[in-house]
């Protein structure tokens, strides 16, 4: 891997780093959402939710659609996302941690 390759890997990683982001990714990855539903999932301030998806989709992470005057936001890579996070929920689980 190149030297760019791991700048980005490590860009995607620091991403995901942040609790916020990480929460928004896995509610994500049970289906689409739009900014309202993501805000009630994820008990934050639609400021601050439209800020954090403003970053995972600068990371590539999420894109959206426009539906009337909301926007909708789903996984770009949906399989692999969801694949990093079974890696995480396994470690949570064998730690014990919730």
């Amino acid at each position: 891997m190149s030297d760019v390759g791991y700048e980005e890997m490590s860009g995607f990683f620091k991403t995901l780093g942040n609790a916020t982001r990480l929460k928004i990714v896995r509610e994500l990855a049970k289906s689409e959402k739009c900014v309202g539903a993501v805000k009630d999932c994820v008990h934050a301030s639609q400021a601050n939710i439209s800020q954090h998806l403003t970053i995972l989709k600068e990371q590539g992470i999420v894109d959206c659609r426009k539906e009337k005057n909301m926007r909708c936001y789903y996984l770009k890579r949906p399989e692999f996302i969801k694949g990093i996070l079974g890696l995480i929920e396994d470690e949570e689980h064998e730690r014990g941690i919730k």
